[in-house]
């Protein structure tokens, strides 16, 4: 695209593209940039957003009217650019020029990832070991976890932007199954294979994905909605034959039997793991390390809200309130500049909250035969999916900001042109 000449159209429909490539988390954010963005200009932009692309026309009704559709894969790699777009949106309302506005875009689509190839596998690595002892809380099921975290983390990075990127859950559950199996045999034949490979696949558990879904569908973006939420029914159904189909070739079909296993971790060691977790997010979707004060309260937060309710009330209730917290924490939290974009902070309670965990525990359950544990996890994810949503919206919509009243006078003043 030619930025030679900047306007406040052209802009707009720059920033609603990169904020399209970080929309795994769903549509609203997009759907709001580009309404503060065109508010700020002065014009009026009609938008239709679905999962993959964006389709914006100019309130011109003339002859002279434009429409420019955007394509993009939803995903969250580069959060270092969601930040940047915050930072750019907060500006353009506070009066930044449509040239200036325009060069600082250059800047941000140009920019590289933040953490080199490398850092970012020892981000999949800390994530999955910061996870593995919210699954199983013994010191077996961690060291298994940084072999199968490296071995994931070098899939992922060398995969991504390349022919079979799609196909990563499968490769990646299909290799790590096949590990476990063969030289985790101990660990995977006392818990079960799932819960061996689970932390190192959960950098691909399509859990904030299913979330988001249910999420838009409960805010009436249902096209949008239905679709995520097919596409999130696609890559846990590639996790499940990637597994599936190791341990059926390793002839180890009952390693999907799920047996629980007694925790020998302290619940201190749990909650503190999530610090090497939030550490490993930031660099594995190349945040700025400036997010962590932020995230690890968050992280930890959340958890610890779940656990306490859970334990008082039970399952469900816990995830709702988990889920409140969270959602209002991170609106309250993301208003002021410069700070974590509320994606950002709401992204590493997606992963606690473990939605798309338990739909691929009790598939793959369900595999082997093991029927009471299968239908116990599918019937936990219906169950909480929902109310991860529910909860989330609720914490957010409790703390959206409503607009201003000059920025709705602003709104329907004509447009002066560039500025």
């Amino acid at each position: 695209m030619d930025h030679a000449v900047a306007d406040p159209f052209g802009v707009t429909v720059r920033i609603a593209a990169l904020f399209l490539r970080s929309s795994g988390e769903g549509v609203i954010m997009l759907e709001r940039a580009v309404g503060r963005v065109s508010t700020a200009f002065g014009v009026e932009v009609e938008i239709l957003v679905l999962p993959e692309q964006v389709l914006l026309t100019d309130g011109d009704t003339g002859a002279s009217a434009r429409v420019a559709v955007v394509r993009a894969a939803p995903g969250l790699s580069r959060l270092d650019q969601v930040v940047e777009l915050e930072a750019l949106v907060s500006d353009i309302e506070r009066g930044l020029s449509v040239p200036e506005a325009s060069r600082r875009l250059d800047t941000v689509e140009a920019s590289a990832p933040r953490w080199p190839r490398w850092l970012r596998v020892v981000g999949v690595v800390l994530f999955t070991v910061g996870f593995a002892p919210s699954v199983v809380a013994t010191l077996g099921e961690v060291a298994a976890t940084v072999v199968l975290g490296t071995v994931m983390g070098v899939l992922l990075v060398s995969l991504e932007g390349r022919r079979f990127e799609a196909l990563t859950p499968f490769i990646g559950a299909f290799l790590l199954t096949m590990i476990a199996a063969l030289l985790l045999s101990g660990l995977a034949t006392r818990s079960g294979v799932v819960l061996v490979v689970v932390p190192a696949l959960f950098i691909v558990v399509p859990g904030d994905y299913l979330s988001a879904a249910a999420a838009e569908l409960i805010a009436g973006r249902i096209t949008s909605g239905a679709t995520r939420l097919v596409y999130a029914a696609l890559v846990l159904a590639l996790l499940v034959v990637g597994i599936a189909a190791a341990a059926e070739l390793t002839g180890n079909d009952r390693l999907l039997t799920e047996t629980p296993v007694e925790p020998t971790l302290p619940f201190i060691a749990v909650v503190l793991a999530w610090v090497p977790f939030s550490v490993g997010l930031v660099l594995a979707f190349n945040a700025p390390l400036s997010v962590l004060p932020w995230l690890v309260p968050t992280v930890i937060g959340t958890y610890l809200v779940q656990q306490g309710a859970t334990r008082l009330v039970g399952d469900i209730t816990g995830a709702l309130l988990a889920g409140v917290a969270l959602g209002t924490f991170a609106g309250i939290a993301s208003r002021p500049a410069g700070r974590p974009p509320r994606l950002v902070l709401l992204l590493g309670g997606f992963f606690v909250l473990t939605v798309g965990g338990l739909g691929l525990r009790g598939t793959t359950a369900l595999l082997g035969d093991d029927v009471v544990s299968g239908f116990g996890d599918l019937r936990d994810f219906l169950v909480q999916m929902p109310s991860v949503a529910i909860s989330l919206a609720v914490g957010l919509l409790a703390t959206e900001r409503l607009p201003s009243a000059s920025r709705a006078a602003h709104a329907s003043t004509p447009p002066a042109g560039p500025r």
